[in-house]
C-alpha cells in the first residue's frame, strides 16, 4: 500500500470526514473556554456522561443498539479500554489548555502528534513512501523540529501529553473492527464506569456554580455533542483511510488552533510559527493537488 492512496473506495467520504472533524477539533476550545467558570474536573466528567447518553441515543435510534453485543469479544473491549484512557487524559490536557489560555501549547501537541500516527503506518502496516509524500514528510519533520527548537518559553508538559495520547488513541483505533459510533460508545462506557468510581472514592464532584446562567447551563449540555459528533468524524476516517494519511489530515487540527490563539485568545506567534506552518501547508498541498495535476482519482485499496 502507499501513503498517496486512500484505503476505501468511498476515500473522497473518509477525507471529508477526517477534515471535518480536525477543524472542529481545532475551534472547540472556544467552547470550553465558554465554560471556564466550571473547574476542568468537572468538565471532564460533564463531557463522559453528557456524551455517553448521546451515543445511546444515536445508536437506539438507528437501531445499531442490539447489533452492538455480538462484536464485543475481549480483544475489542481491551483496545477500547486502552482508546479510553487515552481519550480522557487529551480531554483532561485539552480543557485545561482551553480554559488557562494555553492554546498555542496544545496546537504545538497535537502538530507533533500526526508524527505517531504516520511512524507507526511505516514501521508497523510497512506502508510505503513514495518520494513525494517523503519529501513531504521532510518538509514537515523540518518544520516540526523549528517550532521545538523555538518553543523554550512553552509548557513542554502540555504538547507531549497531547501529542502522545492523540496520536496513540489515532493508531488503536486502526485496529477495531466496530464502526464510529459503536466504538466511541463502547469508550465512554469505560469511561463512565471509571468517572463513576472517581466520584464514590475520591472528593472529586460534579457540582456547578451556584451563578451559572441558564445558556451556560443550554452549553454544557451540549457538551456530547460537541465531544461525539467531532470524535465520531474522526474515528470513520481514521478505521478507513491509512494511517499516514489520516495522519496528515490531522496536521488541521493544530493549523485551526493556531489561528484561534492568535485571533482569539491573542497569544504571540512568532515568526517561526507562522514560517512552520506555512511549510506545512505547502507539503500537505503537494500532496492534495497530485492527484487532480495527473488527472486521476484517488485510488482504492484495502484497508492495511
Amino acid at each position: 500500500m502507499t501513503v498517496s492512496r486512500f484505503a476505501i473506495p468511498n476515500g473522497m467520504a473518509a477525507a471529508a470526514a477526517g477534515v471535518s472533524a480536525n477543524v472542529v477539533f481545532g475551534a472547540s476550545s472556544l467552547y470550553w473556554r465558554l465554560l471556564a467558570s466550571i473547574a476542568p474536573t468537572t468538565l471532564v466528567g460533564y463531557r463522559i456522561f453528557i456524551s455517553l447518553a448521546t451515543l445511546l441515543a444515536i445508536l437506539w435510534l438507528t437501531g445499531r443498539l442490539r447489533a452492538l453485543r455480538g462484536k464485543l469479544a475481549p480483544r475489542v473491549l481491551a483496545l477500547h479500554v486502552a482508546a479510553s484512557c487515552l481519550v480522557v487524559v487529551n480531554w483532561g490536557v485539552f480543557i485545561w489548555s482551553s480554559i488557562h489560555g494555553y492554546v498555542v501549547e496544545t496546537g504545538l501537541g497535537y502538530l507533533t502528534a500526526p508524527c505517531i500516527s504516520i511512524a507507526a503506518g511505516i514501521i508497523v502496516f510497512r506502508e510505503k513512501v513514495d518520494k513525494l509524500v517523503g519529501g513531504a514528510l521532510l518538509v514537515i519533520a523540518a518544520a516540526i523540529a523549528l517550532l521545538l527548537w523555538r518553543s523554550g518559553e512553552l509548557q513542554h508538559w502540555l504538547y507531549l501529553t497531547a501529542a502522545i495520547s492523540w496520536g496513540g488513541y489515532a493508531c488503536l483505533k486502526k485496529f477495531t473492527p466496530l464502526d464510529a459510533v459503536s466504538g466511541l460508545l463502547m469508550e465512554t462506557v469505560f469511561l463512565s464506569v471509571g468517572c463513576g468510581l472517581a466520584l464514590m472514592f475520591s472528593d472529586l464532584t460534579l457540582s456547578l456554580p451556584a451563578d451559572m446562567s441558564k445558556p451556560h447551563l443550554a452549553a454544557l449540555a451540549m457538551a456530547g455533542l460537541v465531544s461525539a459528533v467531532p470524535l465520531m468524524l474522526f474515528s470513520y476516517a481514521a478505521n478507513h483511510l491509512s494511517l499516514s494519511i489520516s495522519g496528515l489530515l490531522q496536521f488541521i487540527l493544530p493549523t485551526t488552533q493556531f489561528v484561534v490563539a492568535t485571533f482569539v485568545y491573542r497569544q504571540p506567534v512568532s515568526a517561526n510559527t507562522v514560517i512552520a506552518l506555512a511549510m506545512i501547508w505547502l507539503a500537505l498541498m503537494a500532496i492534495a493537488i497530485r492527484p487532480l495535476l495527473s488527472g486521476r482519482r484517488p485510488a482504492s485499496a484495502g484497508r492495511p
